[in-house]
């Protein structure tokens, strides 16, 4: 990983454009989405804010979330879900429901890998990439992805929603017409 070292405190004092993950003392690039990846990133998002009444959830986009207190570490994931009421702050710090990261063209699998591995280790409820390219969906549990259908159901919080990753492809195909 090659990035610039910086305190953790210097990270949370200052904006990045775009904004960068913080790994072990340094600054790590996100690489920059596509409107595909905005597009279905606005999709995931307003799904789950649908669900803000139903199921008491809030969805945020490209937040700075702190997954290790320990080291400081800090990731920013696509959209995550977190339970309402919730914490007021710059950054997120309790456990979200659902992670969603969206695979953008210049990501690396080692890199999604490790994030999820951070996501996990942060006890995550349900952390799913997506690829807006080539339309597929996996879960990443206990270590490992696995490819996923149209549908999942998700908890959210001692409630259940159905996650239609078919119906999330189609409207992303409405807007690419």
């Amino acid at each position: 990983m090659t990035g610039t070292l910086v305190s953790l405190e210097e990270y949370l004092n200052t904006s990045y454009e775009p904004d960068m993950d913080f790994v072990d003392g340094v600054l790590v690039r996100r690489n920059a989405g596509t409107k595909q990846h905005a597009t279905l990133q606005s999709i995931v998002a307003g799904y789950f804010r649908d669900l803000r009444h139903t199921h008491r959830v809030i969805a945020l986009t490209e937040a700075r979330m702190l997954v290790d207190p320990a080291s400081g570490r800090h990731r920013i994931p696509d959209v995550l879900v977190l339970k309402i009421p919730f914490q007021r702050g710059r950054v997120v710090t309790e456990v979200p429901l659902v992670v969603v990261e969206i695979q953008s063209p210049d990501d690396n699998f080692e890199d999604m890998v490790e994030r999820c591995f951070d996501y996990e280790k942060h006890g995550a409820g349900t952390i799913l990439i997506m690829d807006p390219d080539k339309r597929r969906s996996w879960i990443f549990e206990q270590g490992t992805l696995r490819l996923l259908g149209d549908q999942i159901r998700v908890n959210l919080g001692g409630s259940v929603a159905e996650l239609s990753f078919a119906g999330m492809f189609a409207e992303l195909d409405l807007y690419q017409a």
